[in-house]
């Protein structure tokens, strides 16, 4: 499993990547009231950059091999484990811009990184190669428009502001997403499994 996760991650992607999402954090931190729209950026960027680990150019080939998807998605979750430990590390760095909420903001990212590991899995199950591209041009701008100009605030409070920003209704439904995530992911990868056993 590490072999094929050191071989099939795009690595140099996700480095940069991971270089990417403290950049719009650190802006933040610094002019918290007036730059917060980059905080929902900045999760955007972290799920676009998971997108990328799953990606599988090979496919002709790798889809014909024994090993089903849910023993590659989790090979390649090495590359996600790398992303994780990033978004940890700027959060710590960058704990004092977020209005007293970074619990919340870390859990934002973790539930966009689960919900964009389902989403890609899914598209590999139905045969698509390489979803990461359109995963990702979809994602950051969606985050930046949702962070934004705050669609529907008051029933989707994604990315609250300041401390009197709907946290609890946030918490709500990221959590809600990540559910729906493992749902997603445990329903495709145990049908990859079967038709792997019966064929």
């Amino acid at each position: 499993m590490i072999r094929h996760a050191a071989r099939a991650v795009p690595w140099a992607v996700i480095a940069l990547g991971i270089g990417l999402v403290p950049l719009p954090l650190l802006i933040v931190g610094r002019w918290p009231y007036a730059m917060w729209p980059l905080q929902g950026t900045a999760v955007g960027v972290l799920a676009a950059t998971t997108a990328w680990c799953f990606d599988e150019p090979a496919a002709a080939v790798v889809d014909t091999l024994p090993r089903h998807l849910g023993w590659r998605t989790a090979a390649r979750c090495a590359g996600v484990l790398l992303i994780v430990a990033g978004w940890v590390l700027t959060l710590a760095g960058t704990s004092d811009g977020y209005f007293g909420h970074t619990t919340d903001v870390a859990w934002q990212g973790a539930a966009a990184m689960l919900l964009t590991v389902a989403v890609v899995t899914w598209r590999r199950s139905h045969g698509a190669a390489t979803p990461a591209k359109a995963v990702a041009t979809t994602v950051v701008p969606v985050a930046m428009f949702v962070a934004l100009v705050r669609p529907f605030e008051a029933q989707l409070p994604l990315f609250p502001y300041t401390s009197t920003g709907d946290w609890e209704t946030s918490r709500l439904l990221w959590t809600s997403c990540a559910v729906l995530a493992v749902v997603l992911l445990v329903a495709v990868t145990s049908q990859s499994a079967r038709a792997i056993r019966q064929a």
